[in-house]
């Protein structure tokens, strides 16, 4: 029997509801295993200076005050807590934190999914697309990295933030606006750029008029401001801050496009013109009185945080460029920007524009070029534990592992006292 013609018409959305739903989550299942078989626990990078303080707590010498102690430009107090918890309760075996990375983001997904979308089959493909695009192996040097769970703690706490800022401007809401307080606080402690949430906060404020809300979070931010710069001392590395136009705004572009790979720039600058179109058509319905969908309000004000960032980073990483590790907040911004577009369409003819632009981007920011480099990150990992165990520290393996001279020492000593890649069980 052939369907009707309204038939058809009625079951062509639940269709690609679930094909897009099946798509998502098939590559954030992907992602899940990958980071699960993958997973490594010998630290590298900046990490190592995480063990060395955890050398110092191990000897006696490591002060409550040296968690908020500063990390180049940053203060690093999430992260450190969560790379303690996983030294002191697991042998620094690296699970936790990586555990902690895909959890935030999943929650990110899931919540997210529930804001824009109503229950049923138009939820179920928003929660695979959002999973399938927070998750994406975009993000593979944050995914086995433990030390970069700071970039997932950040974002997640300013999602925190605006969502409860949101429902603070409702009556009776001081249990909300106690938790935009402490988001906020937190994202401020989780690394530099928490700095930033005032920004698209206040633009959230306004476009709500919350303005209690936002007071209060306003005077609450002076105050971790304040304590963010107690005692800071300005890194080596700022002088080498570049203040040239052109190749700002090229780094502030890939920034944004970092998790689309070789298209970063073409998919960088396409996000930037979007999100400028967005704001500047929420504001003008705003100043024009007319109906505004919060829940829209709410994601561009959170697509606006990673473009201050991309905008910042832009200023000083141009002597260096961008880096993988910035693909959190790329991705970030594309599931905050095409959440908020996904809300406006819902009852235009573009409704199914949106789905099928985010399914782009999730198979984009799943590009096999991503896992091929995680897997050479872990296959280079698991040859400097082999070395290790074998007492040979190879000079060039050493000098990517980490560019100092004391890293043959600090890895000698991870194996001495069977933690990281060298505890029982490995």
């Amino acid at each position: 029997m052939i369907a009707a013609p309204g038939r058809r018409e009625a079951l062509l959305p639940s269709a690609l509801a679930i094909a897009l739903s099946l798509i998502g989550f098939g590559y954030a299942v992907h992602s899940l295993w990958l980071g699960l078989t993958l997973a490594h626990p010998m630290p590298f990078g900046d990490q190592l200076v995480f063990v060395r303080d955890y050398f110092k707590y191990l000897d006696g010498t490591y002060a409550w005050a040296d968690l908020f102690s500063q990390h180049n430009e940053h203060r690093l107090v999430t992260t450190r807590i969560v790379l303690f918890a996983d030294a002191i309760l697991f042998r620094m075996r690296g699970l936790l934190p990586i555990g902690v990375t895909y959890a935030s983001l999943g929650m990110m997904a899931l919540l997210g999914a529930r804001l824009i979308a109503q229950p049923g089959l138009d939820r179920l493909a928003a929660s695979g697309l959002a999973l399938g695009l927070l998750w994406s192996t975009s993000q593979w040097l944050n995914l086995i990295w433990q030390f970069n769970v700071q970039f997932i703690l950040v974002h997640l706490c300013v999602f925190v933030c605006l969502v409860a800022l949101w429902r603070a401007s409702e009556p009776g809401s001081r249990a909300w606006i106690a938790l935009a307080v402490t988001a906020d606080g937190m994202a401020v402690a989780s690394l530099g750029s928490g700095l930033l949430v005032i920004g698209p906060a206040l633009l959230l404020g306004l476009w709500l008029r919350a303005w209690r809300p936002v007071a209060i979070l306003a005077a609450f931010h002076a105050l971790f401001v304040g304590l963010y710069f107690t005692g800071y001392q300005w890194p080596v590395q700022s002088s080498f801050y570049l203040f040239d136009v052109g190749t700002i705004f090229r780094t502030t572009v890939e920034f944004v496009g970092t998790a689309a790979g070789k298209h970063e720039f073409f998919v960088g600058l396409g996000g930037m013109i979007l999100v400028a179109a967005l704001v500047s058509h929420i504001s003008w319905l705003v100043i024009a009185r007319k109906p505004v969908d919060e829940a829209c309000c709410v994601f561009a004000a959170m697509a606006v945080f990673p473009a201050v960032e991309a905008v910042v980073v832009g200023y000083t990483r141009a002597s260096w460029g961008i880096h993988p590790r910035y693909a959190t907040a790329s991705v970030f911004f594309w599931a905050a920007l095409l959440a908020a577009l996904w809300r406006m369409t819902q009852k235009s003819r573009m409704r199914l524009v949106v789905p099928s632009m985010t399914m782009g981007m999730v198979m984009v920011t799943n590009a096999p070029a991503f896992e091929a480099s995680w897997r050479e990150q872990n296959n280079f990992l698991s040859i400097v534990t082999q070395d290790a165990r074998r007492n040979t520290f190879n000079p060039l393996a050493m000098q990517r592992l980490y560019e100092h001279p004391w890293t043959p020492q600090v890895v000698a000593r991870l194996r001495d006292l069977e933690l990281g890649p060298f505890a029982p069980g490995r």
